[in-house]
């Protein structure tokens, strides 16, 4: 891996360009630091909500310490980004696995409640940091070595790599869970030192370009982007109504990921290793959603809105039907399976019509107005079916699910752009849209 970056700092071959050697080198750096990271993080996507039952927490309980991640990302995304603007994207890293490490020891050594929702604070923290600092270290790297080509395929391999560092881990993450639940978080954490090391050794950087911004201008820009944001997003009716749909989806999503491994370990009673193999199942039918998706993306816009009222229509009967099917495992999975092949197709899509329905000035804004409706609309969703899960049920929770899922459907429908709000060629969208 130290040998892929330091091939920018050999002497170039006699065929081939120095700056063709030098954008290699990078982009082989910008895979290896999102491979290793992602490896880190996949140690507990079969066994976190088991770890925190074990240790005495309810439905609601676990649902609230995922809701405070939402919420620490929605409040610090803003300032952790001016960090690495004026500090450097490699120091926001190390600083980003340096709080992930605490998180996960944090973890280990608590039992409380209120102390698990400030283990989860630290490491959402240090989310932030590290999330946004890779891909601009990347861009930026890039950039100054002359990468002059659209970075689409760049980001599509890094979700490729991501995806593969997941399962990958969560396997080994579940068969060590079997011995011990404790051991995924001491591999997780071994995994983000690891990662700070890898950050240390490839992501070389300059000063060049940095904004410098003082501790007092934070807080000023946090309002700006927040307000900014629901000033434009309130504006307009498709931005809003995509927002909402995206909300919904997030309420629907999030608890099941922290549900899905109780139901399927109490059902199959064969040992938490094989919660890994259906992690990997479940993520090979997302991934396949989004080829289909890339594979038939030349079609007209307007029938994005009948394919995304399908999707989402698909997506809401097949959870409700794993709900209904909790008490049948296979049968139940085989339904998770369906709705995974359907979400990984809508994400892309949604995605796409959102940042096309945006100018590249309010670009930033705008997506910012987007997360903070997901982050909103996850927590409540956490929060509301965790508790109804711990009345009625995982299996009935499914169907409550489904249906709130199902309220993205009317604002897909809707949401196609007024002819005053469509943008011509050429032309950009200021606030004077609004």
């Amino acid at each position: 891996m130290g040998s892929t970056g330091l091939q920018e700092l050999a002497p170039p071959a006699s065929d081939t360009p120095w700056s063709e050697q030098a954008i290699r080198g990078i982009v082989r750096r910008y895979y290896a630091v999102w491979w290793v990271y992602s490896f880190a993080g996949g140690f507990l996507f079969a066994t976190y909500p088991l770890f925190l039952r074990a240790r005495g927490l309810n439905q609601f309980q676990m649902n609230g310490v995922m809701a405070v991640y939402f919420v620490t990302i929605l409040l610090t995304d803003v300032p952790t980004g001016a960090f690495a603007d004026a500090m450097g994207r490699r120091r926001s890293f190390l600083l980003g696995c340096t709080l992930r490490v605490a998180g996960f020891i944090a973890y280990l050594l608590v039992h409380r409640y209120v102390l698990f929702l400030v283990a989860e604070a630290i490491d959402g923290l240090g989310t932030t940091f590290c999330s946004g600092a890779i891909d601009a270290w990347g861009v930026d790297a890039l950039d100054q070595a002359g990468y002059g080509t659209a970075k689409n395929r760049l980001f599509s391999r890094v979700s490729q790599l991501m995806n593969a560092g997941f399962m990958a881990s969560a396997l080994v993450g579940a068969y060590a869970g079997q011995i011990d639940l404790a051991w995924p978080w001491i591999l997780g954490a071994a995994g983000y030192a690891v990662s700070a090391v890898t950050g240390a050794l490839l992501m070389h950087e300059d000063r060049v370009g940095r904004i410098e911004l003082r501790a007092r201008e934070i807080p000023g820009r946090i309002a700006q982007r927040i307000w900014g944001g629901l000033r434009l997003g309130f504006g307009r009716r498709s931005i809003l109504l995509l927002s909402l749909a995206n909300a919904a989806a997030f309420a629907a999503w999030s608890p099941y990921w922290l549900e899905w491994p109780q139901l399927f370990r109490d059902s199959y009673h064969s040992g938490i290793g094989v919660l890994g193999w259906i992690y990997c199942g479940l993520t090979v039918a997302h991934l396949l959603g989004s080829q289909v998706v890339a594979q038939t993306s030349r079609r007209p816009a307007r029938g994005r809105r009948r394919e995304l009222v399908a999707l989402v229509a698909t997506s809401s009967v097949t959870l409700a039907a794993a709900g209904s099917l909790a008490k049948r495992p296979t049968l139940a999975l085989a339904m998770l399976f369906v709705m995974k092949v359907a979400t990984g197709a809508m994400q892309p899509l949604a995605a796409t019509w959102f940042n096309e329905e945006v100018g590249a000035e309010e670009r930033a804004t705008l997506l910012s107005f987007n997360s903070t409706f997901a982050m909103l609309g996850g927590s409540a969703g956490l929060l509301g079916t965790g508790y109804f899960a711990d009345r009625y049920g995982i299996g009935p929770a499914w169907q409550l699910l489904g249906l709130v899922l199902l309220t993205a459907a009317p604002c897909y429908w809707r949401a196609e752009a007024s002819p005053r709000e469509k943008v011509l060629p050429g032309e950009t969208r200021g606030s004077a849209s609004t």
